[in-house]
């Protein structure tokens, strides 16, 4: 094979997977709102892609899979996988804890969510890692962490049971003068 050939053979490799333009890692971020709750308390995880490049990416996915302690509920939103990113597929399987997004294009500087409802099942820490990001033409990124503490529900004392505690108190306190 002569150089030039291999020269030719290497650019169009280059152009083909984007690495010629040196395009960015695609970004994803993951949090829980609020991120400590209850035993069996809801909370909001957001999944957050970005694509820093000014070129539009295509074939945009990623996938998530819930850790022991945390129950997968429902999706509650998003933009990833909609219209607004040229379409896609979405597919949530609250029973396996498991859901993933497939976005047709990330235009440049586009960012998308899906926001899913989760429920703290143990006691305890539990860190939820997402899949790596991946698209077309870009280099794969993340993937993104973000922990859900789980805590032990705390009794709370109504006011008439302060006020009756008060009284009792009251009342000891009277009969020892």
């Amino acid at each position: 094979m002569t150089r030039f050939l291999r020269l030719v053979i290497t650019v169009v490799f280059l152009l083909a997977t984007g690495q010629a333009f040196g395009q960015s890692a695609l970004t994803i971020t993951k949090s829980f709102s609020p991120d400590t709750v209850e035993l069996n308390g809801v909370s909001i995880g957001t999944i957050t892609v970005t694509n820093p490049n000014g070129v539009p990416v295509t074939n945009v996915q990623f996938s998530d899979v819930m850790p022991a302690g945390i129950t997968l509920v429902t999706q509650t939103g998003g933009t990833c996988s909609t219209l607004a990113t040229g379409g896609g597929m979405f597919s949530i399987n609250p029973g396996a804890g498991t859901f993933s997004s497939t976005s047709n294009v990330l235009a440049p500087g586009q960012s998308c969510t899906i926001t899913v409802q989760v429920r703290g099942n143990t006691i305890g820490s539990h860190l939820n890692t997402t899949s790596v990001v991946t698209g077309t033409a870009v280099p794969s990124g993340g993937p993104a962490t973000a922990t859900l503490v789980v805590g032990a529900r705390i009794p709370t004392a109504s006011a008439w049971m302060l006020m009756a505690l008060v009284a009792a108190l009251a009342a000891i306190a009277f009969t020892r003068r």
